[in-house]
């Protein structure tokens, strides 16, 4: 950050001088680096002062997540009243260019109106998870905000553009929060970005969380993917047919370094669905054990294929990419890292809980 544009005051002749021996470059890193380490430093920090909120706010609006309630939900069986409307975002969309990392999941047809004013005040999102249903709000954004870039009242602009003039022009992942079909893409496929890119083209991390209802994945419309993650069982597969099934040509895509199926952890243990233990040539009855041969069955169709106990048990969808977003692990690297140690399966127990369902 410019320290110049921070004013401390500061006098060492003051006794109520909270850093009265500290230089200013110093307090400012201090607090700059505390505020990176984590969401209640910077909330902190930003209550300190106006030239400390200043330096606390890029930290504090880094990750948002915005997660909306219907704006007419009604109790059916009683007939009560309307439950008040909150599908707008509560954070001010000023602070939207400071948003690296977003989160939005709106209920309700009523609230597409939230996206349509949340994208264009966010153009440095890098990482975002949506709803399939909310790209096209997505694309509008975009197009609006590249005419308007390439109209005739912006030629200045085209000529000498300013930093940080192209709208999304970071984004690269996705999040898919529900199940998609090639309907909802098609809004976005040759969508381009103020210089010229392609947006699709760009995205090179993609995780769908749900394909209970349509298996749809949309590899074949993003060229530069490398990184893509699926949920195993949504596409059912049963070991004792012996095939894997995953979505037709994503392991003929080029590009493609990492396939990750994730496994719900707590489904893996109380649903029947998920203990299937009748491998090939195998009969586990520890879900310890049943997992690891899981994975080396997937890794010998494929080496690129890991597979990932995620989410964790009482941890849901939206706090782990949170929490990845926010400087933890991310998906990509916890399976590496279970590769590399062979750790497929960590605190898993040796045997099914008995309260299990049938």
């Amino acid at each position: 950050m410019d320290t110049r544009s921070v004013s401390v005051p500061m006098d060492p002749q003051d006794a109520t001088c909270p850093f009265p021996e500290l230089p200013t470059e110093i307090i400012i890193q201090i607090l700059e680096a505390t505020a990176r380490a984590s969401r209640h430093g910077a909330y902190s920090i930003s209550l300190v002062s106006s030239w400390a909120r200043n330096l606390a706010l890029p930290s504090l609006f880094a990750t948002v997540v915005h997660r909306s309630k219907p704006s007419f939900a009604v109790t059916l069986s009683t007939g009560g009243k309307p439950i008040q409307p909150l599908g707008r975002p509560s954070t001010s969309l000023r602070w939207g260019h400071l948003i690296r990392n977003l989160w939005t999941e709106n209920a309700g047809v009523s609230n597409a109106s939230v996206e349509e004013a949340m994208f264009p005040a966010c153009p440095n999102v890098e990482n975002l998870a949506l709803m399939s249903s909310s790209l096209r709000a997505l694309s509008q954004a975009i197009q609006v905000r590249t005419a308007v870039f390439h109209s005739e009242d912006n030629q200045r602009r085209l000529d000498s553009p300013a930093p940080g003039e192209t709208f999304l022009n970071r984004l690269r992942s996705i999040t898919l929060i529900t199940h998609t079909f090639r309907y909802d893409w098609h809004f976005l496929v040759g969508t381009r970005l103020q210089n010229g890119a392609q947006v699709l083209h760009n995205i090179t991390h993609l995780r769908i969380l749900d394909m209970r209802v349509s298996s749809f994945c949309p590899h074949n419309l993003l060229p530069g993917l490398t990184h893509l993650a699926l949920p195993y069982l949504d596409l059912g597969n049963r070991f004792e047919n012996g095939d894997l099934r995953l979505p037709a040509g994503i392991l003929e895509h080029r590009g493609l370094r990492m396939i990750v199926l994730t496994v719900a952890e707590e489904q893996w243990l109380t649903n029947p669905w998920y203990q299937i233990a009748l491998y090939p040539g195998k009969n586990d009855i520890s879900p310890r054990e049943t997992f690891r041969t899981l994975v080396q069955w997937a890794r010998q169709r494929d080496d690129r294929i890991h597979v990932v106990l995620s989410p964790r048990w009482d941890v849901n969808a939206c706090l782990e990419w949170a929490d990845a977003a926010r400087g933890g692990d991310s998906l990509w690297e916890i399976a590496t890292d279970a590769r590399v140690n062979d750790s497929h399966g960590a605190g898993l127990p040796d045997s099914y809980p008995k309260n299990r369902a049938r």
